[in-house]
């Protein structure tokens, strides 16, 4: 009966060896070897404290049996009491020194109790006697890849594979010492030879699926990290790196989700909250977010992230002096954190230090080479200095930031480059971001229009039909029928990388045309019918910018007060036409109490109906408006603009004056700043005397 428990236990069958085990011990109550079965069965079932009392009767009834120690410390180690357990291997191995498992797991327990040169000792012990056990190889990789021996790990590892080629567990070590070591594309190799051979290998999937994330391949990252998830939905570690990737596509809710769900796992997993802080901020959950970094800092007061993250929501709000205080607080534990060298960097740059800016997104990318954010931050100071050819060079890593500037599209045929001039190509030009920038960068396409080249342009649908009504010659198409219309294109281009292309340097803006766009002309007549009185001019005015939640700090320094306009709407020879989208009905009616006049166009959707704001911004004889997309409309329309901003402080490169003051991409737009206009009301002043000039 005792030889079927054996024979049981060496199949795996595990319940029927603990059954015919438990038949010996009520028949020989008195065999050690009947106990030490049903022991090693409850054990291997992850029954560990089941299986002590079975030990503890077999080696009381045989104290001299090496094999009983070496299976009762296994129970031992499993319940993690290492100490124990090294005692009773180091009894076993004084017993029997040839016998192979002991040594083994000694190696392991004394390695889980920091006995480094015991544990090593242990397993080259193993190996003298066994040297072709690929476990004892797997672990001593294992143990040489956590003291930091990348190159004996590695060579371990093949040991083991070369022994047995199936292994999984040592193709995915393997891969994360070979990720380490800079060898990225071997690293795939055995990644996924570990899911080939262990498909239910969830950390070989969340470490593939990482390893991805981190080369900067997120979207063929996530369904990995998915079906590591999905394997082992108990595990912390895997959710949070599913939640960094879902963080870094801008699908922040499922971020936070998933973020939610590793701390209910393991509420003291530090990372996991900072992450989820991260996530919380970019959907502009401002006070749990901040919470959560706080929380970091309170049981781990050196984690620079926590630090260098609150530094960042507190600028967010404006809390100037406590934001550079975690900066600082970041760099003293680690001076080169890259992420803190390129938010206080961007801090300087919003307050108009962009010298001191540069040099610490400089020292940012010394710091971390492929810190994306920093490069892009630097690329859009150098486009404010006029250093084109190099700003867009850094510009194009927008898609690589954390979260990403843009989304960059999956096309199958190849980008457009300057190598394609002239070949007689169609391109399929490509939206991103926002309205203003489609505006902005859709300036440079008659200067691709005059090379030769032919293209179909994808843009917001509220703005074909005025492209359509001013360059018939192009193909221009709305989001939903651009995969369609893209279908017969052989190369791709993103908006925002025509200026790359086309705008290398200062004397190219020359190219700029003076108007891009026609309004609709009926509906222009109209509206001037309607607002323009006798000796009077009509003024179109837009105050306000409306930004997602995560970028309050942008929408603060962007948006001006209506109130400032009052004065101005009192002039008797001006009739102000209120061009601001959004809910202002607050703003006005203060306004008007004040004593301001402003016109408006009630049955005008200004949000919606941009064939309307054109028309109604060509009825005007001038505009007056912070950075928003009004500025851009009156630009594309070539009409008179003034574009006001704050002590000289750009909201972005393009609203940086040329010699002239006007902008270098909207030849119509003046730009109305400087160092001593430090409030609205100064600024709206200052437009007041460039209308009577």
């Amino acid at each position: 009966m005792l030889g079927e428990a054996i024979a049981y236990f060496q199949q795996g069958r595990l319940a029927e060896a603990e059954a015919v085990a438990r038949q010996c011990v009520a028949t020989e109550p008195l065999r050690p070897e009947a106990h030490e079965v049903l022991g090693a069965a409850l054990s291997a079932q992850g029954r560990a404290a089941e299986a002590l009392p079975s030990f503890d009767r077999a080696r009381e009834l045989h104290p001299a049996s090496a094999s009983i120690r070496h299976n009762r410390a296994q129970a031992l180690f499993n319940l993690r009491r290492f100490a124990e357990a090294r005692d009773e291997l180091q009894e076993a191995v004084r017993l029997k020194p040839e016998l192979h498992p002991a040594w083994n797991l000694l190696g392991n327990t004394l390695a889980a109790l920091g006995d480094a040169a015991g544990a090593e000792r242990a397993y080259r012990r193993a190996l003298a006697l066994r040297p072709d056990h690929a476990e004892t190889q797997y672990n001593l990789a294992l143990f040489f890849q956590h003291a930091g021996r990348l190159d004996e790990a590695i060579a371990c590892y093949r040991k083991a594979l070369a022994l047995r080629p199936t292994l999984a567990a040592a193709h995915n070590n393997l891969a994360n010492a070979l990720k380490m070591k800079g060898r990225i594309d071997d690293a795939f190799l055995h990644y996924e030879q570990a899911v080939r051979h262990e498909p239910r290998l969830a950390d070989a999937w969340s470490n593939w699926g990482t390893a991805l994330r981190e080369s900067g391949r997120v979207v063929e990252a996530i369904p990995l990290l998915e079906r590591g998830a999905a394997l082992r939905p108990d595990s912390a570690p895997i959710l949070n790196n599913l939640g960094i990737a879902y963080f870094e596509r801008n699908r922040f809710r499922e971020a936070v989700d998933c973020q939610r769900r590793a701390l209910e796992l393991w509420p003291g997993f530090h990372e996991s909250r900072n992450n989820l802080g991260n996530a919380l901020a970019a959907l502009g959950e401002e006070d749990e977010s901040i919470a959560c970094y706080r929380e970091v800092i309170a049981h781990v007061p050196d984690h620079a992230d926590a630090h260098s993250n609150l530094g960042l929501m507190l600028q967010e709000r404006g809390d100037i002096e406590a934001a550079i205080a975690e900066y600082e607080r970041t760099l003293a534990i680690k001076p080169d954190h890259a992420d803190a060298l390129n938010n206080y960097g961007y801090l300087l740059q919003e307050q108009g230090k962009r010298d001191a800016a540069m040099a610490l997104y400089e020292r940012a990318m010394v710091a971390n080479p492929n810190s994306a954010r920093a490069a892009y931050n630097l690329g859009l100071a150098r486009l404010c200095r006029f250093e084109f050819a190099e700003g867009w060079r850094l510009c194009e890593l927008r898609y690589h930031t954390t979260p990403p500037v843009a989304i960059l599209r999956p096309f199958r045929v190849p980008e457009f480059s300057t190598a394609d001039w002239g070949q007689g190509h169609r391109i399929a030009i490509w939206r991103e971001q926002g309205v203003g920038d489609q505006l902005l960068y859709s300036t440079l396409l008659p200067s691709l229009e005059a090379r030769g080249e032919d293209f179909v342009v994808e843009l917001d649908a509220r703005l074909v039909p005025a492209y359509a009504r001013s360059h018939p010659q192009w193909k221009v198409v709305p989001p939903e029928r651009s995969e369609v219309e893209f279908a017969g294109c052989d190369r791709h281009l993103a908006i925002a990388s025509l200026p790359r292309m086309l705008r290398p340097t200062r004397e190219s803006f020359a190219a700029q045309p003076r108007a891009l766009l026609v309004a609709d002309p009926e509906r222009a007549r109209g509206y001037r019918g309607r607002l323009q009185a006798p000796g009077q001019r009509v003024i179109g005015i837009s105050w306000r910018s409306f930004q997602p939640s995560p970028r309050a700090y942008l929408q603060r320094k962007k948006s001006g007060s209506l109130a400032a306009f009052t004065r101005l709407s009192q002039r008797g020879d001006l009739t102000l036409l209120d061009l601001q989208y959004g809910d202002t009905a607050q703003e006005r009616e203060a306004f008007r109490a004040a004593g301001g006049r402003l016109a408006r166009l009630d049955e005008l959707d200004l949000f919606d109906d941009l064939e309307g704001v054109l028309a109604a911004i060509e009825a005007c004889d001038a505009i007056v408006t912070t950075s928003n997309v009004t500025a851009h409309l009156a630009g594309v329309l070539g009409k008179e603009t003034y574009l006001v901003y704050l002590r000289a402080n750009p909201p972005f490169h393009y609203w940086v004056p040329d010699e002239n003051g006007h902008s270098p991409w909207y030849p119509s737009v003046r730009v109305v700043t400087g160092v001593q206009l430090d409030n609205w009301e100064k600024a709206l002043d200052a437009v007041d005397e460039r209308l009577d000039a």
